[in-house]
């Protein structure tokens, strides 16, 4: 199994606000709204903002169960294009 390793540690905030714009990314890349995002996962448009904006952040089996499905993505590839989008950004 691969991991995906992270070269240096993060402040909780600047994760979740490298994490919210990744998010964000993702749906904008998919042509969605926060709305139609927080359909395919069940919650309101409201979490969904606060997700992007980083002043809250899913746990890991929120992204394993909910989140990567809704972009079509397994927790692996999910993560790996976070990894890649957090050291372009």
């Amino acid at each position: 199994m691969n991991f995906v390793e992270f070269p240096y540690s993060m402040e909780k905030l600047e994760f979740n606000n490298v994490f919210g714009k990744f998010v964000k990314f993702k749906r904008t890349e998919k042509g969605w709204s926060q709305s139609e995002l927080a359909s395919k996962i069940g919650h309101n448009s409201q979490n969904v903002s606060r997700m992007e904006r980083g002043k809250i952040s899913p746990t890991l089996y929120w992204c394993y169960e909910i989140l990567a499905p809704a972009f079509e993505m397994d927790l692996m590839q999910f993560l790996t294009e976070f990894e890649i989008f957090r050291k372009n950004s």
